[in-house]
């Protein structure tokens, strides 16, 4: 990575004639944990609103910067932009050179929490031609700060990318893990390794993931429909030195040949995690016509000899749960909690789950645990259930029209391997 000294940053972004001043916010802006995950390879995201001097300014010409060993330096930064309904603009506008989109206040600037450092001196030439980014939520509870400022002129330096996409197999890998999708319906992950060091990748960690729906049609009717009810197909994949984007568009049969309208989801993976974006387009009152709507979203884990022992956690279970095949009262008592977390361990690390419902998306969410060796539950690769868990969600009739977002954040943190 190249240096830059004060005299020389002022110089690279003053000639250009477009400087971000510091003075025209009374106090700087925040940026937050991407996903909200303790990990040295967190993300960190600010959103572009709050740096108003940036606003309209072309995406390839905005900087990010810190201030470390005395110098200014560039560090590596992804812009994803996002339109006033928070669904990421997936085209490839930003990358045109003859007319390259402005920055709009939705968007997202995204940059490493390692990346943050010092403050610039006080009375620093500087400080009053860049914008300055306070960086809060650092592990060891220090404020570290992030400067801002654009230029036409291309700061040429080699960013090794945190999260890499494969299309060849439809997967994405970070120096933790490495998910894959299914080929038939690509807004399910149908594997998930470890990186296990000089040993390289884990076997297979996954069974499947599954995606159930079931209540009453026109107050009379019941209905069933499992994902082999959907039709799917990945659409945009955004590959940044940061995180890539990935989605698909899928619709659900409700009965004979009609099916719902589009539901996107969009695959937001990072170095230390994934965001699972459900966005619902909603163009009817659901209540007209459905109740007693329940969804059901797990992941059924792989059973085999060679694979370590799972343990999974939540609030009110203390001790875990050892994955075994066979349901115990306390496993049965899991599915009466009321909540959005919980946990799966293994001797290869830790993976850490939660559900995040908007204020306007009046579902209610419940832990779920099937650990059935015995029972079929289709469309699963393996035969019975080996810690099916994740959440059941109820209350969906009661949603208003209009385009919602319903989030599963999954952080991972590895073991080192022995």
């Amino acid at each position: 990575m190249h240096r830059y000294t004060l005299p020389s940053i002022a110089r690279l972004l003053a000639g250009t004639g477009l400087l971000a001043a510091a003075s025209a916010l009374a106090q700087p802006p925040t940026a937050v944990p991407a996903s909200g995950c303790a990990s040295p390879d967190a993300l960190a995201v600010v959103t572009a609103a709050s740096l108003p001097t940036l606003l309209g300014k072309p995406v390839q010409q905005v900087r990010l910067l810190h201030y470390r060993d005395e110098r200014l330096a560039p560090i590596v930064t992804q812009i994803d932009q996002r339109d006033s309904a928070g669904r990421f603009l997936l085209g490839d506008a930003s990358a045109a050179n003859d007319h390259p989109a402005g920055l709009g206040p939705d968007d997202e600037i995204v940059f490493r929490l390692s990346d943050s450092a010092a403050r610039l001196p006080p009375g620093s030439a500087d400080a009053s031609s860049l914008v300055e980014i306070k960086v809060g939520d650092s592990q060891d509870g220090r404020v570290r700060w992030i400067y801002a400022g654009f230029s036409s002129n291309a700061l040429a330096f080699t960013a090794i990318r945190q999260t890499r996409y494969q299309p060849e197999t439809d997967s994405a890998e970070t120096a933790l893990y490495k998910i894959g999708f299914s080929s038939q319906h690509p807004f399910l992950i149908d594997s998930l390794q470890w990186q296990r060091g000089t040993s390289g990748w884990s076997p297979n960690v996954l069974d499947a993931m599954k995606i159930h729906h079931q209540g009453m049609m026109f107050g009379f009717i019941p209905f069933k429909r499992t994902s082999e009810d959907y039709s799917s197909r990945l659409t945009q994949v955004k590959t940044g030195p940061l995180r890539v984007i990935r989605r698909t568009e899928n619709s659900v049969r409700i009965v004979w040949q009609l099916k719902t309208p589009a539901l996107y989801v969009d695959y937001v993976m990072m170095p230390d995690s994934f965001i699972m974006d459900t966005i619902v387009d909603i163009p009817f009152n659901l209540g007209l016509f459905f109740s007693d709507v329940e969804t059901l979203t797990t992941v059924d884990w792989r059973s085999a000899p060679t694979l370590p022992q799972l343990t999974i956690r939540a609030s009110g279970i203390p001790s875990g749960l050892a994955v075994n095949g066979q349901m115990t009262d306390e496993k049965t008592r899991f599915n009466t909690i009321n909540d959005t977390r919980f946990s799966v361990h293994s001797r290869y690390g830790s993976i850490f789950v939660q559900l995040d419902i908007p204020e306007d998306f009046p579902i209610k969410p419940w832990l779920y645990l099937s650990d059935r060796s015995d029972t079929t539950d289709p469309p699963e690769n393996q035969p019975g259930q080996f810690g099916n868990v994740g959440y059941r969600t109820t209350g969906w009739e009661n949603i208003d029209t209009g385009v919602h977002h319903l989030k599963f954040v999954t952080c991972i943190i590895a073991t080192e391997a022995p």
